[in-house]
């Protein structure tokens, strides 16, 4: 296969297109994502719970204030009818005068008596007289009926409260003090308000524990629809007895099995068609040898066109094997088998085989870590990735300059590198899907299907490792096949 292909020529691949969070991208909170969809539902939990805490709050106040307020005025009314009849009682004794009878009166404290008979007024406070009492409150209790009514002296709320007496234009008032209600207010009032703002918050923390086992079943979708995407068409969701989550996992599940029918249907075509290729290729190969018996008979027009036939049956040749190859596997024809690899060893070993064919004398450098480590996978799979990334920088970067093998703290490395003008970072994805083509000049013009390295990403996954491609130090392309270390029991 070859590195890649130029953008307007492939159509955006899924896999390599950036990894999305499976619940969308946003601002960071220390609770998550403010866009994701667990940060929404922690955000809603709190606004919701928030709001009505507010509501509760202002229900609290509402009940308690007027609570307090009635008790109050209820106290103050049963206190200025006893005071009132008392003075009432009173008023015939002799030996008392009017301003003795109101000393004499049980008061609370800062409470102001006052009365009032045929337009004259007595009072027991320098501060509080006639002049602070409204007219209608004075008026409505001197035509013969009770009221109360708050109002302000000074800086201070206080209650009055009128008492008709029995005597014509005769009337008792007091003024009681508020400020201790007014206390009361205002200590409920910062009370709630301090615990409406202090349970913001505590509800991230909780609302994000408790979104979290509600959505829990999206994250085993999204790791579903992950899996699927990376091959794993065996992927199921369970709904563990969720009836909420059974029509979406019914659906899914519908959907995957249709897909992997199709898939499979399809590569068991793609093998069946490389296979019966096969028979014609074999008869076209014998034609071709005994033509090369009298090739040299032949004119130079015809040499030239023996040629031609030659370079391209063995490329046909080639693409038939990738192709039933590639076809097999994704049939579901896991033929792995695993077994101890020396890797130094074998790619010393395929590096002589090229020597011997006469393609070039790479150099191999091997750290000294790696010169004996030992690793557990398919050999035939692992000498056939070397040999598609060995074939694929002769053919498609310029030849190839050096292997590297290195070790790293759980893995073992090879890099492969060409001297090619390399592959494009927006392309380096790409380029292992099947019939990419190079974006670079070399890559565009060399032949090539395009399945030989996706033939590598697959043998190299299925062995549980992983292929990159950067950029070599002599500005080629370096491929590099990481495989993990398993120690010789």
């Amino acid at each position: 296969m070859t590195a890649t292909r130029p953008r307007a020529e492939i159509p955006p691949s899924p896999a390599a297109e950036p990894a999305r969070d499976h619940v969308g991208r946003g601002r960071r909170t220390p609770f998550g994502p403010v866009r994701t969809l667990r940060g929404r539902a922690t955000l809603a939990f709190t606004a919701v719970t928030t709001v009505l805490s507010g509501v509760l709050a202002v229900a609290v106040w509402v009940a308690v204030s007027q609570y307090l307020l009635v008790q109050r005025e209820r106290t103050t009314l049963v206190q200025a009818a006893d005071n009132a009849a008392q003075v009432q009682r009173a008023l015939g004794t002799e030996g008392l005068t009017v301003p003795q009878l109101l000393a004499q009166l049980p008061r609370e404290t800062g409470s102001v008596s006052l009365y009032v008979d045929d337009g004259e007024w007595v009072t027991t406070s320098l501060l509080i007289g006639r002049d602070d009492l409204p007219d209608g409150l004075a008026d409505e209790v001197l035509a013969g009926t009770p009221a109360r009514q708050r109002i302000t002296v000074g800086d201070a709320t206080v209650m009055a409260v009128g008492i008709p007496l029995v005597g014509l234009d005769e009337a008792y008032f007091e003024i009681f003090p508020l400020e201790e209600l007014d206390n009361t207010y205002r200590v409920l009032g910062t009370v709630l308000t301090l615990s409406v703002a202090g349970l913001v918050p505590l509800l991230l923390p909780v609302g994000w524990w408790v979104t979290g086992p509600a959505l829990r079943p999206l994250h085993r979708i999204s790791s579903a629809a992950e899996s699927i995407a990376a091959g794993d068409l065996t992927t199921r969701i369970d709904p563990r007895g969720d009836p909420s989550l059974v029509p979406i996992a019914s659906s899914f599940n519908r959907t995957v099995a249709a897909l992997e029918a199709r898939v499979r249907t399809d590569a068991r075509f793609a093998a069946d068609v490389s296979h019966e290729l096969r028979s014609p290729l074999t008869a076209m190969l014998g034609a071709l040898e005994l033509v090369e018996t009298t090739a040299e008979d032949l004119p130079p027009e015809g040499s030239e066109a023996l040629d031609m036939l030659r370079a391209e049956l063995h490329r046909f040749e080639r693409l038939v094997a990738d192709l039933l190859e590639i076809s097999r596997a994704d049939a579901g024809n896991a033929d792995l088998v695993v077994e101890e690899v020396r890797l130094a060893a074998l790619v010393e070993e395929a590096l002589s085989r090229r020597r011997l064919l006469g393609r070039g004398a790479e150099r191999l450098s091997v750290t000294s870590e790696a010169a004996e480590v030992v690793i557990h996978a398919d050999k035939r799979r692992l000498e056939r990735v070397l040999g598609n990334l060995m074939d694929n920088a002769d053919k498609h970067g310029g030849g190839l300059t050096a292997i590297t093998v290195a070790r790293g703290a759980d893995t073992a490395c090879v890099l492969v590198d060409d001297d090619g003008p390399g592959v494009p970072p927006g392309e380096r994805e790409r380029v292992f899907d099947r019939f990419a083509r190079g974006a670079g000049g070399i890559r565009t013009r060399t032949e090539g299907a395009g399945l030989g390295l996706a033939l590598v990403a697959r043998h190299v996954h299925a062995m549980g490792g992983t292929v990159t491609v950067g950029e070599s130090p002599s500005g080629g392309a370096r491929f590099g096949v990481e495989l993990p270390i398993r120690p010789v029991p």
